[in-house]
């Protein structure tokens, strides 16, 4: 598993531009004979189990992004190479190449983006993202010191997680397409909303009901003969991390000030309001 990571870091160290060039050539080959999906997410919400289920099953082309707008793909490239990563990851590479292929593009196009009950999700993406703090997260052996991955992400916790979100979704999926997913209240019934703006048609739905709602969701907003099951992919419970992951999630705790700043913000009053119960009993130092 060590000598899989450190090939992976290798490449995207050094042979990024190589990369860029073979999905550059990929892309130009491309046609859109049928509407493009674009799933088009925060890290961490069970994208990559859409992805690949969609990626196997659906004849449309489809694409795994987390940021598509100029402004979000240029400062997550900044922050990963200013990181102790000093490299782009490929979904950024990705990214910066399909936004110039949708230029021209003005066909139907069906966008798919996930929410996660954000003190989950940020915790997540944390483990998702520890080449970024690998310098002082990680020993020779890849072992994460899980005092200070304790530390990182309580510091994460005094800042905004849910204004983040937020302003996610209005740079990438308002900014681009039009849809604000703020207009309106989740639909708590359903389990998932498709919203639509002139050829743009997004699919919203939560991590937390995939299993069950995936199927139905993805068969109304491709208007498909059956339901589509879901195939599962890049789980945390089968990553490297996963023991010093699973007692930090099962272990940490926020104070109140980080508690009330989560469920009082946009975001999970829009969202997650019928879970707060729940959340603050879950996360609560007290």
């Amino acid at each position: 598993m060590n000598l899989k990571i450190r090939f992976r870091r290798f490449i995207a160290k050094y042979l990024s531009s190589l990369v860029e060039l073979v999905y550059l050539i990929k892309f130009k080959t491309i046609r859109f004979n049928k509407p493009p999906i674009i799933i088009l997410t925060p890290g961490k919400v069970g994208s990559t189990s859409v992805y690949y289920t969609l990626k196997n099953e659906a004849p449309n082309q489809v694409f795994h992004i987390h940021n598509f707008s100029k402004e979000g793909i240029e400062k997550s490239i900044r922050d990963h190479i200013h990181s102790n990563r000093k490299s782009k990851p490929l979904h950024l590479i990705i990214s910066k190449i399909l936004r110039k292929k949708f230029k021209t593009y003005t066909g139907k196009l069906f966008i798919i983006s996930i929410i996660r009950e954000p003190i989950s999700r940020a915790i997540s993406s944390f483990f998702q993202n520890t080449d970024q703090y690998k310098d002082i997260l990680e020993n020779k052996k890849l072992e994460i010191d899980i005092n200070i991955a304790q530390k990182i992400l309580q510091e994460k916790f005094e800042t905004d997680i849910c204004k983040e979100l937020k302003d996610w979704f209005d740079l990438e999926i308002k900014g681009n397409f039009g849809i604000d997913v703020f207009a309106q209240k989740f639909d708590y019934d359903n389990k998932y909303v498709i919203s639509q703006n002139n050829h743009n048609h997004l699919l919203l739905l939560k991590m937390e009901d995939l299993d069950s709602v995936f199927p139905v969701a993805i068969k109304d907003l491709l208007s498909l003969d059956a339901p589509m099951q879901l195939q599962k992919s890049n789980v945390s419970d089968n990553k490297f991390y996963a023991s010093t992951y699973n007692n930090i999630k099962n272990n940490i705790k926020l104070d109140q000030k980080a508690i009330s700043q989560i469920v009082n913000s946009d975001f999970f009053q829009n969202f997650y309001l019928q879970d707060k119960s729940k959340v603050i009993d879950k996360w609560s130092k007290n």
